[in-house]
């Protein structure tokens, strides 16, 4: 059963395994060779994956996924973005006891940023190599071995370079949790995933400054990197018990070259890049509103830390509401009618924060609800948005998440900046870039939508005038988003 499971999804890697010459055969023929080709292929791939090392275990669309899974990817996806909000309530005692100044202890923040960035460009590719088990076992040996560093770092420069290689290993556990994500599901199916990930995502958030916070009042600062240490061989373990190869030996590209390649082939790919930006966009709001936050609501509005982290909880809550809302609506409506959605209700949360800024309302709760409404929509955006970026690309699932994070990381660094042009004491600038993120989220995912029509309808013709064989012959040697679109319609 579930190997019939299998052969209906339809992703990238099948498209190009379906895809052989014509043959002299008729119409009314053709069904008989295309499941030939269909049998000769699954054994083929049988035979590939009985002498890898993953064969036993790898993970099929109709495989039913356990929580224990769904929550081991949860922490993988969320493990850079923890140890981020873990590390930040050391900061002033890192500072002083390093007896370095808050600018050059700000690189051990910047370093981690670019290697969760690079990281998920190397490893992405890595994985659609090797599997997706081995690269996240080596990230996550690299990154107890770098806390370990960072918990004896005998001072700043040693704390930066250990830094940038725990950044690089965390990008591991980002890039490969999304990317076994899509080899084990598609559409509609694959958003309902995404929307459970980002529930136990959205936990980091609320509980790393927490967890943080407990770490340095009772015990000192090294102690912080060995707890994380410790986090991550447990991670390792559970991966190890919990989580199975899920990209077959037959889906894999034939060296790390070919999909490094393909990676950047698929910045050709105009409806990748198009709604990969739209969220990339909807990221770099977000990321805008995380630096802003703190002086909207301590500077401006006076609450205290321990408020200002209620309001902050909140948020995250509502984060995860709308991302599980969004798996809801996926299963009754369409995902782009989910993501334009949520880019209108960020559009009038964006326009509310305007009218309490250009009135000097200095309302509270004016700004909360409208700042909650607005994260929410981020949440629910991202979980309806992530199964169009993946299905419309054109190779490897790793080397394509690996991308797309980046995408989200480079603009999340250019808006952060932005939001402080005029200081602590004023909300436009916030408002200046979610309005302006929001309406190029709004236009980039317009006009990726109409590429895929566009491929659907060319495929759709093929399909009416030429035997199945010969059309999918013409469309593999013409565009491969037009062959992925030819084979969704059949």
């Amino acid at each position: 059963m579930a190997k019939e499971n299998v052969a209906s999804v339809v992703t990238p890697e099948s498209a190009a395994a379906a895809a052989v010459p014509p043959t002299n055969q008729s119409t009314h023929g053709a069904c008989a060779p295309r499941d030939a080709v269909k049998q000769q292929d699954a054994a083929a791939a049988a035979a590939a994956c009985d002498h890898g090392p993953d064969a036993a275990e790898s993970v099929t669309c109709g495989d039913q996924i356990a929580w224990t899974t769904i929550v081991m990817l949860g922490m993988l996806c969320a493990f850079g973005p923890f140890c981020t909000d873990l590390y930040l309530p050391a900061v002033p005692t890192i500072t002083r006891e390093l007896l370095t100044d808050a600018a050059t202890m700000q690189l051990t923040l910047t370093t981690s940023f670019l290697g969760l960035a690079l990281g998920q460009l190397l490893i992405g590719p890595i994985s659609d190599a090797f599997g997706r088990k081995r690269p996240l076992y080596v990230s996550l040996i690299v990154f107890a071995l770098s806390s370990v560093a960072c918990a004896y770092a005998p001072n700043i420069t040693f704390l930066i370079i250990a830094r940038l290689f725990q950044g690089l290993a965390g990008a591991g556990g980002i890039v490969l949790s999304r990317a076994i994500a899509c080899d084990m599901y598609s559409g509609a199916k694959l958003t309902q995933f995404m929307s459970l990930l980002m529930t136990v995502n959205s936990l980091a958030p609320i509980l790393g400054p927490i967890v943080g916070s407990l770490i340095t009042t009772f015990f000192d600062w090294p102690t912080m990197f060995l707890f994380l240490a410790l986090w991550g061989i447990l991670l390792l373990v559970g991966s190890i018990k919990l989580v199975h190869e899920s990209l077959p030996c037959d889906k894999r590209s034939p060296q790390i070259r070919a999909a490094v390649w393909a990676m950047f082939k698929e910045c050709s790919n105009k409806r990748f890049m198009c709604l990969a930006l739209s969220l990339s966009f909807v990221q770099g709001s977000f990321f805008g509103y995380l630096a802003s936050s703190p002086f909207i609501f301590q500077t401006i509005f006076g609450l205290s830390p321990f408020a200002y982290s209620m309001v902050f909880a909140a948020n995250a809550v509502c984060i995860t509401i709308a991302a599980n809302g969004a798996g809801f609506l996926a299963k009754r409506v369409s995902e782009p009618l989910v993501v334009r959605l949520a880019l209108l209700l960020q559009l009038v949360a964006t326009l509310v924060l305007g009218v309490e800024i250009l009135f000097e309302l200095h309302s509270i709760v004016l700004v909360c609800l409208s700042l909650a409404l607005f994260v929410a929509m981020m949440g629910s955006a991202q979980t309806a948005g992530f199964g169009l970026v993946m299905g419309s690309r054109t190779g490897g699932a790793g080397a394509a998440s690996g991308l797309f994070g980046v995408l989200t990381f480079i603009f999340g660094a250019l808006t952060a900046p932005l939001v402080g042009l005029m200081g602590e004491t004023s909300m436009l600038p916030q408002f200046l870039v979610m309005l302006g993120c929001t309406l190029c989220a709004l236009v980039l995912f317009h006009v990726g939508l109409k590429q895929h029509h566009l491929y659907t309808v060319l495929a759709r013709l093929l399909i009416r005038y030429l035997p199945a064989q010969n059309a999918l012959y013409i469309a593999t040697c013409a565009w491969p988003r037009l062959r992925y679109a030819l084979l969704r319609a059949t």
